[in-house]
C-alpha cells in the first residue's frame, strides 16, 4: 500500500463501454464469447486467450500463429487500444455447448522473452545497464526506450545466454523499479509505487463486482538469501544476504548462478532478491466494470468499506475481460502481490532444481574473500612475489621464498568458522594463513585441511591472507596459484 496522507471522496464515471476485438485486420467482437487479455508489470510481458464462435467451422483455418490481434475499449468509441498480440496458437474445439475457436498468444513484445542477452559490465546505473541491452535488439524488432527514468545506483552483472526479460527482473529487483513495454513497444521504467493514476478508483458501491483472496501470505517471505557463484578457476564465491529482522527463526533461499563470478556480483544478487521477497505486501484480486486508462504498476486509490480498505495500491496485473460470458467489458486487477499459482510453480521447480546441484558449500559458510590474481590488486604487500599470466608466483626464477598479502577485508559480523580454497601446483611446502585482526595474529592452515572447516583461534572481523610461497632446495618446481578463496561465516 502507498502511503498517503490525502482524503479520497470518489466521484462516479459515467460507464458506455465501446469495445472491439481485431483479428489480422477483421472484426470479430460479435463472435467473442469470452477474451482475456492480461498485462503484468515487471514479471512478464502479457498474454491473451479468444472464444469465438465458431459455428460449422466458418473460421477454421481463417488464422495461424503470427497474425495480429487487438483488443480496444473505452467508454467513448473503442479507439483506446488496450492490447496489441501475436497469435501463438489456434485450436478448433467442439463440446456440447458448440463448435469454438480458441486462440492463444502473448504481447507483440514476445520477443523479449526469446531473445538471450550476453552482456557484462561493472558498476553501472540500472538504467544505462537496460538501455544498453535493449540498444543490443535488432533495430527491427523496433523496441524503443523514451519512458526510462535514469537512476543514480549502480550494479555489476555478467549475463551469458540468459532471457532478456530475466535481465529486466533482475533489474528492477535491485533498483527497487518496475518495468513494462506499452502497445507502441516503448519501454517504461520507473520507481516502484511513484505512479499514481488519479483518473481511475475501483469503489464499493460504484464499479466494484468482485474482490477476493485479501491478506498477506507469509508463505514465500524468507530471512536470509545466500547466493553462490564461481571465478574463472571453479572456485565457488558466496554472499549471504540477512534481513535485520532476522531474529531465531532462519527463513533460507539458495540461489546458485554460474555467472556470478565476482564478489560484487554476489553481493548485489542477495540483496536484491532479499529486499524482492521481505516484508511482504497484500495481495487481492480486484474485479470491477472497465478501467480504461488503467497501466500496469499504476497505483490507484480501493474504496471497500466491508473489507475495511482505503488506500492507494499498486497494480501488477490487469486482465481486461471482454466477451458474452464476461457480462460486457470488465477489468481485473492484481493487487501488490501475485496470488500464489504460477509463481508458486516457479518456485517449486526452482528449489526442485537447486536439490540437484552439487553444492560447492558444503559446510554452509555464508561470505567468501576471492583472489583470481589476473590483476595485481587486494594486495598490500609483495615481499619476492610477484603477479604475472593470472598467477601469483615467486619474484624471480633464482627465489627460493617469498610472502604475499592481501588487503583487510572488515566482515559484517565477528567470524566464527573459516575454510580455504586454493588452486595452484608445486604448493606442497608453501604455507598459507589467515588473521581476524588485521594482521595482529595469523594462524595456519595446511594444505592437507583446505576444503575443512576451521575454528579461529582469534575471532574478529578484519580479515587478511598471508601466502609464503615455498620452492624446495634441489627440486625444479615452481609454485604458484591461480585462485584462492577463504570462506567464512
Amino acid at each position: 500500500m502507498r502511503q498517503t496522507n490525502e482524503i479520497f471522496i470518489p466521484i462516479p464515471k459515467t460507464r458506455n463501454a465501446h469495445c472491439k476485438i481485431e483479428i489480422d485486420g477483421d472484426d470479430m467482437t460479435s463472435r467473442a464469447i469470452e477474451s482475456s487479455w492480461n498485462l503484468p508489470v515487471t514479471n512478464g510481458i502479457g498474454t491473451f486467450k479468444i472464444i469465438l464462435s465458431n459455428a460449422h467451422g466458418q473460421y477454421s483455418g481463417t488464422y495461424q500463429a503470427g497474425d495480429i490481434v487487438k483488443f480496444y475499449a473505452d467508454n467513448l468509441d473503442n479507439t483506446t487500444l488496450q492490447f496489441w498480440g501475436r497469435i501463438d496458437y489456434v485450436k478448433d474445439n467442439i463440446s456440447k455447448e458448440g463448435q469454438f475457436l480458441e486462440i492463444e498468444g502473448r504481447h507483440r513484445a514476445y520477443l523479449l522473452t526469446e531473445y538471450l542477452v550476453c552482456y557484462s559490465i561493472n558498476t553501472t546505473s540500472t538504467s544505462q545497464i537496460l538501455k544498453n541491452i535493449i540498444n543490443k535488439l535488432p533495430s527491427s524488432y523496433g523496441f524503443t526506450q523514451t519512458n526510462i527514468v535514469t537512476t543514480t545506483d549502480s550494479m555489476s552483472v555478467e549475463w551469458n545466454y540468459k532471457p532478456f526479460w530475466d535481465c529486466v527482473i533482475e533489474l528492477c529487483n535491485y533498483a527497487g523499479y518496475d518495468c513494462y513495454v506499452d502497445n507502441n513497444l516503448d519501454f517504461h521504467f520507473f520507481e516502484a509505487n511513484s505512479i499514481v493514476n488519479t483518473n481511475e478508483a475501483v469503489v464499493e458501491g460504484d464499479n466494484l463486482l468482485d474482490s477476493k483472496n485479501w491478506g498477506t501470505n507469509d508463505y514465500y517471505e524468507k530471512s536470509r538469501v545466500i547466493v553462490m557463484g564461481q571465478d574463472a578457476d571453479g572456485l565457488p564465491i558466496v554472499y549471504t544476504a540477512i534481513s535485520e529482522n532476522e531474529g531465531d527463526n532462519i527463513r533460507e533461499l539458495f540461489i546458485k548462478d554460474t555467472s556470478v563470478n565476482t564478489e560484487i556480483k554476489a553481493q548485489d544478487l542477495a540483496n536484491a532478491k532479499l529486499s524482492e521477497i521481505t516484508n511482504r505486501t497484500p495481495q487481492a484480486i480486484v474485479k470491477s466494470f472497465g478501467l480504461e486508462t488503467i497501466k500496469p504498476g499504476d497505483n490507484i486509490w480501493i474504496l471497500i468499506p466491508r473489507q475495511e480498505i482505503h488506500g492507494q495500491y499498486k497494480i501488477i496485473q490487469i486482465t481486461q475481460l471482454f466477451g458474452m460470458k464476461s457480462g460486457g467489458w470488465r477489468t481485473e486487477c492484481v493487487v501488490e502481490e501475485d496470488d500464489v499459482g504460477i509463481s508458486g510453480a516457479i518456485q517449486s521447480i526452482a528449489q526442485k532444481t537447486n536439490l540437484s546441484i552439487l553444492s560447492d558449500n558444503v559446510n554452509k559458510l555464508n561470505y567468501s574473500y576471492n583472489f583470481d590474481f589476473d590483476q595485481d590488486i587486494k594486495v598490500e604487500s609483495h615481499t619476492g612475489t610477484k603477479v604475472a599470466n593470472s598467477k601469483l608466483l615467486l619474484g624471480s626464477d633464482s627465489a627460493t621464498d617469498g610472502t604475499w598479502i592481501s588487503i583487510k577485508k572488515t566482515a559484517v559480523d565477528l567470524v566464527s568458522y573459516v575454510e580455504m580454497r586454493v588452486k595452484g601446483k608445486d604448493i606442497w611446502d608453501s604455507k598459507f594463513y589467515f588473521s581476524l585482526n588485521d594482521g595482529g595474529t595469523w594462524q595456519q592452515i595446511n594444505v592437507e585441511n583446505f576444503s575443512t572447516k576451521i575454528t579461529p583461534g582469534v575471532v574478529g572481523k578484519d580479515i587478511k591472507i598471508k601466502i609464503k610461497l615455498s620452492r624446495p632446495t634441489g627440486w625444479n618446481m615452481n609454485p604458484e596459484i591461480e585462485s584462492l578463496v577463504l570462506l567464512y561465516s
